[in-house]
């Protein structure tokens, strides 16, 4: 079956990622989600779609169809790099605010963006990913209008599942300017509609993201707290990690019993990372179509201790140079050294191997007869190409190992 002819071809086959954007589209009358046994957030079709709705939510979901860089972003000094694609600058940054950047996961960049954004009144509010004020392991999309609504929210990295753009038609529908942050995934699902949605681009001006480890599944969550016989309603505090770079995942309980546990003890091993299937075959997990991307700077991929977080940052477009030059004047954000894609390649070796691994994954999803996403603009084939051909086997034969657990 590699042909997707309805929603529940797309998460049977491991290729949503629970971004919420379909139930945007059509509405919480025709799509609900909900948390999936494996710990996904997975949309289910509770009428039926007529067929210009799916053909809608085919046309935006990243599980569907994902795309590079739009043509019309790329300027006169876009530099261009096989794996990392196009960028204007790389160099380090971070948030001039103290409090941001201790708490923040890195160094609070793009929380420092969106603050400097809202504060100068060149867009309205922020939509973003929050923990869940009534369930704090749980995230839910938030609109941001304050710097209160921003930073009180945890609002720094949820490794956990989550779906911003199931609010996205709300956020058009304020008919007000907006920046989204969120995964490179939702980026993906918002350039393609703005394809077909002529208000995306008027209103939502900004496309931030990190570069993006995985979206983790719930089960992962779950794990951590059961190791302490610590229950899902007795938690007050739920925090993957900040309060420090890397800081450590940390929960604390109505009754003010506290735990935490090492980054590297909790992330160190990424075979037990238990990302999402649609994770493992992503073919842009660093950014390409954002205006601009945040990254962790540790050298070799994982840190050797906390420091004050520092964040890289990928410019791609024009746009984003220009909202990070303008921060910077505005004393929002510190610029720190240039950076090389050397540097980059170093900070994040996994990007760099799923990168190469990515169109082989997906020639052993279509050798079992199941269906990759679209891809344009990525150059998956032509890293492909210049991959050692043991390597490229490897990654096609392990793909097959594991559509059993899809």
């Amino acid at each position: 079956m590699s042909q997707i002819n309805s929603l529940s071809d797309i998460t049977n086959n491991g290729l949503c990622i629970g971004c919420g954007i379909c139930q945007s589209l059509v509405g919480t009358d025709k799509i609900s989600i909900s948390m999936s046994e494996k710990g996904r957030l997975e949309p289910k079709a509770i009428k039926p779609l007529s067929n210009l709705e799916f053909e809608k939510i085919k046309k935006t979901c990243p599980g569907v169809i994902v795309e590079g860089l739009p043509q019309t972003e790329v300027n006169n000094n876009s530099k261009h790099d096989l794996i990392w694609g196009y960028y204007n600058s790389l160099f380090y940054a971070w948030s001039t605010d103290k409090d941001i950047r201790f708490q923040s996961s890195t160094g609070g960049l793009l929380n420092g963006l969106s603050l400097y954004l809202l504060e100068t009144n060149k867009v309205d509010f922020v939509l973003h990913t929050a923990g869940d004020p009534d369930n704090p392991m749980r995230s839910l999309p938030k609109f941001s209008y304050t710097k209160k609504d921003l930073l009180n929210c945890e609002s720094r990295s949820r490794y956990g599942p989550a779906s911003p753009l199931s609010k996205f038609n709300e956020a058009l529908d304020t008919n007000k300017k907006f920046v989204f942050v969120g995964k490179p995934c939702d980026i993906s699902a918002i350039r393609q509609l703005s394809k077909i949605d002529e208000r995306v681009n008027k209103q939502c001006l900004y496309l931030l993201t990190l570069v993006c480890g995985g979206s983790t599944e719930f089960t992962k969550s779950q794990d951590f707290i059961n190791s302490f016989k610590v229950k899902e309603e007795e938690l007050d505090i739920f925090r993957y990690r900040g309060y420090g770079n890397p800081g450590l995942m940390y929960i604390k309980t109505k009754d003010g019993r506290e735990h935490d546990k090492e980054y590297n003890s909790f992330w160190g091993d990424e075979s037990n990372w238990r990302v999402h299937f649609r994770c493992k075959i992503c073919p842009d997990a660093i950014g390409e179509c954002s205006d601009l991307a945040a990254l962790d700077t540790w050298p070799g991929g994982s840190p050797a201790g906390e420091d004050e977080g520092f964040n890289a940052v990928i410019a791609r477009t024009k746009k984003g140079i220009n909202l990070l030059n303008d921060a910077i004047k505005a004393g929002y954000i510190e610029k720190g050294d240039d950076l090389n894609i050397d540097d980059i390649n170093d900070f994040q070796p996994h990007q760099l191997n799923k990168k190469k691994a990515v169109y082989a994954r997906h020639l052993g999803l279509k050798k079992n007869n199941l269906p990759t996403p679209q891809t344009q603009r990525l150059r998956i084939k032509e890293i492909y190409d210049n991959n050692d051909k043991k390597f490229n086997s490897i990654e096609e034969e392990g793909i097959t190992s594991r559509v059993e657990k899809i």
